[in-house]
């Protein structure tokens, strides 16, 4: 009976360890996982067009409501032109980012309030997808996964208008 203690004691104390490692490593990618929206929200103020693509994964889809969408950070960087030649933006976190860690992927889910602020002396057409309203609130679903230096990037971007 004492031995069966043993055992059953050292599996629970090894049990342990185990969860506490994956709550570790979960808690070190959540961390990541925001401080690569915060450099994405920067970014977006700064219309700062490589820190919002460096925030991409190499396969990222863009899938903005009511139009076809597009794949590829270089097509992204290529969208992102005359957004940001045509305005500055200011966002509100209205909802913070939820995340949902799912293995090697995660679901982030938010809500922002994004101001634009039209610059009249630009003139640009605006890609199909952009935001065009001076302020739009919208909640926002992505998958973000890890590149092949293993840090997180945005996978798949995507949003409703909220009211």
């Amino acid at each position: 009976m004492i031995n069966k203690i043993k055992r059953l004691t050292a599996g629970l104390a090894a049990l342990s360890t185990l969860t506490v490692a994956q709550i570790i490593y979960a808690d070190s990618d959540h961390d990541e996982i925001l401080a690569l929206y915060e450099g994405w929200i920067s970014a977006v103020e700064d219309s700062d067009i490589d820190g919002y693509v460096n925030g991409l994964h190499p396969d990222v889809s863009l899938r903005p409501p009511g139009v076809s969408g597009l794949d590829g950070r270089e097509k992204y960087r290529v969208f992102l032109s005359p957004v940001f030649k045509t305005a500055r933006y200011e966002i509100t976190v209205d909802v913070p980012h939820s995340i949902t860690m799912i293995g090697d992927v995660a679901v982030v889910e938010y809500d922002y309030t994004v101001k634009r602020i039209v610059d009249t002396s630009a003139a640009a057409d605006l890609p199909q997808g952009a935001l065009e309203g001076e302020s739009t609130s919208s909640h926002y679903i992505d998958v973000v996964a890890k590149d092949d230096n293993g840090a997180w990037k945005i996978r798949l971007h995507s949003w409703s208008m909220t009211l």
